[in-house]
């Protein structure tokens, strides 16, 4: 597997828990009314989970192989 592609499931990974916590905070507060609008807000943390999600996968692509270039040298 190339550098790029380890580094894409170590931020998939990483964003996938991210994601996990944010829909679940998404829940409680959508739930236990937290706010004036909790639907609002609540969707709002949903949309910002999944940009979690893609966001971490690039940024793990993009970083693998600077980590793995960097420790060669």
């Amino acid at each position: 597997m190339t550098p790029g592609i380890i580094g894409a499931i170590t931020g998939f990974v990483v964003g996938f828990m991210g994601f996990l916590f944010i829909r679940l905070a998404a829940t409680r507060v959508e739930s236990k009314g937290v706010g004036p609008t909790p639907a609002k807000t609540a969707g709002m943390l949903r949309m910002v989970a999944l940009v979690d999600l893609i966001v971490f996968t690039v940024i793990g692509y993009v970083i693998g192989p600077m980590i793995v270039s960097g420790a060669a040298n």
